[in-house]
């Protein structure tokens, strides 16, 4: 049997294997049903760098399944956390719901029953449609609501002394006497930023509604939220609030019987939320600290754009249902999946990149391309696996995206680019896959391409200085096209020949060929570019040097 090289194969078998608690001295028996959680925070458009984590997991999941595991895999909208800004997106007119719990906002189209309901149904339907992944939907104001997390309040109101002697642990200046793991949302204003816990009960807490001022917690860039000044008493039965933020998290992982939830390196840092969410899972809750704990595959490092963090305020980032759009769907799973606990740093503008390295897999998994390293052999082929959304019965000849790319600038429509590629020797397998692929790499070049790749065809020979030699070159060349037919190895041969035969520079000639074609010094291969344009109209061209 292979042993294991790919990261989620060896952190399902951690998983399964593994014997014991974290932080206290207890033997762990796994449930009969591994449940694995996913989570985003719905406070405006999911983009690609939430995705991460939905794929990440996923990944895990397929890995336990292949071991023959039973596997719940969840996607919990956290949507009771306050909504703290009004993203560019969205109306201004928002700003008056600052301080609420966002599953408290209405759809900012009108087409669904709330903000979170539209938001959350865009990125799981894009997930499934575009990358095969269909996670269960679960809301934490509906779980709150529904009282799935009763017992785990509860038991940490009953144990709060000692669940703030826990944090105090992580803490240089300890937590203060008024301090309250349970936040309510004021039942006359909605707000739940502005409730401050006046007396701490065992069925709930009294509060006080008063204003909030970001300022106090050095972000200066958001508002100041006003309190109504209502004085009330919060029931932990009718949910109408939530626990903060560590006691949320390990609530959530006792109440869904969690054995893994990864989480971005920032929350594993010493005294990271982590760790003290897992003390309190298993100190209080009595339920294991769920992986990754302390393992050295996971946590994961975020992916960066031009070496900044994706962020919807940067203007950084595309929605999940977008990227298909520009480039296959397969090249976000392995941008995603590829060596998740490194820092790599990405650019919308060579995405063709990633795409070659994808094809490149491919090639790997079907034997088109050999590899001596046997262990690279097995990773990249549990890579290809994992990226794709489908594994393909038979090597596809994927025609490479710089290429459909190029091409796009001078046949856009299908049915010409195939004619093209038949110049060009290129096979098609699966015409179906090569004009999703075409149709991306086309919208790529309009959004994103490098100014090195855009080019535009030249309807009226440009100046071009050319020596005599050159000309006859040129004249020949042109003679040539009007009367012969060429496909690309043919006419590359051709050219050097002409270029032999005229004692004319190679470099120089294909350079002035640029010129006069695209007002470039360099381009696409030329035979190719030669024959996308077609025969006739290059003839014209250069029949006037």
């Amino acid at each position: 049997m292979e042993k294991d090289l790919f990261w989620s194969d060896q952190l399902a078998d951690l998983i399964i294997k593994r014997k014991k608690y974290n932080h206290v001295d207890k033997k762990i028996k796994n449930p009969k049903i591994l449940t694995i959680k996913s989570s985003t925070s719905i406070s405006g458009l999911p983009h690609i760098g939430n995705s991460a984590d939905v794929i990440r997991h996923y990944s895990l999941v397929q890995s336990l399944k292949d071991k023959g595991e039973k596997v719940r895999f969840i996607w919990v909208a956290e949507d009771m956390d306050p909504w703290r800004k009004v993203p560019s997106n969205i109306p201004k007119s928002f700003s008056k719901y600052l301080g609420m719990p966002v599953s408290a906002l209405p759809c900012p189209e009108g087409c669904c029953k709330s903000y979170v309901d539209h938001f959350s149904k865009l990125f799981l339907d894009s997930l499934e449609k575009s990358y095969g992944i269909k996670p269960e939907y679960l809301s934490t104001t509906k779980e709150f609501k529904k009282g799935s997390f009763y017992k785990q309040i509860k038991k940490v109101l009953e144990n709060h002394d000692k669940i703030v002697e826990i944090l105090n642990k992580y803490r240089n200046e300890p937590l203060g006497e008024d301090y309250s793991l349970w936040k309510p949302i004021c039942d006359k204003c909605g707000k739940i930023i502005t409730t401050s816990t006046t007396k701490i009960r065992e069925d709930g807490v009294e509060y006080e509604c008063k204003d909030y001022d970001f300022k106090e917690f050095g972000k200066e860039a958001y508002n100041k939220v006003k309190g109504c000044g209502h004085k009330g008493f919060s029931d932990i039965k009718k949910g109408n609030g939530k626990l903060m933020w560590v006691a949320e998290w390990a609530s959530e992982w006792d109440a869904f019987k969690v054995v893994l939830e990864g989480a971005g390196k920032e929350h594993f840092m010493p005294g990271g939320s982590f760790w003290r969410s897992g003390e309190i899972c298993e100190r209080i809750l009595d339920w294991p600290e769920p992986y990754p704990g302390k393992n050295p595959i996971q946590s994961y490092e975020y992916v960066t754009v031009n070496h900044e963090k994706m962020s919807a305020s940067k203007g950084n980032v595309v929605a999940t249902w977008e990227w298909p759009k520009f480039a296959p769907p397969e090249t976000l799973k392995l941008l995603f999946l590829k060596k998740p606990n490194k820092v790599r740093d990405f650019k919308y503008e060579e995405i063709f990149k990633l795409v070659d390295e994808y094809d490149n897999l491919e090639k790997i998994y079907f034997g088109e391309t050999k590899l001596e390293n046997k262990n690279e052999i097995i990773d990249s082929k549990r890579l290809f696996e994992m990226s794709s959304i489908k594994v393909p019965k038979k090597f596809r000849n994927p025609v490479s995206f710089k290429l459909l790319g190029d091409l796009s600038q001078v046949r856009s429509d299908f049915k010409n680019l195939k004619k093209v590629l038949g110049k060009l020797d290129v096979k098609i397998e699966d015409e179906k896959y090569l004009k999703e692929r075409f149709e991306s790499a086309k919208e790529w070049v309009r959004l994103y391409a490098p100014d090195f790749i855009k080019f535009k065809v030249n309807d009226k020979l440009p100046k071009v200085e050319l020596k005599n030699n050159e000309k006859k070159a040129f004249k020949l060349l042109s003679k040539n096209l009007s009367k012969n037919k060429y496909n690309e190895k043919k006419l590359f041969e051709e050219s050097y020949n002409i270029c032999n035969e005229n004692k004319v520079d190679n470099r120089e000639f294909f350079k002035k060929s640029y010129l006069m074609l695209i007002n470039k010094e360099r381009g696409p291969r030329l035979a190719g570019l030669i024959l996308a344009i077609g025969q006739d109209k290059v003839s014209k061209l250069f029949n006037n040097v």
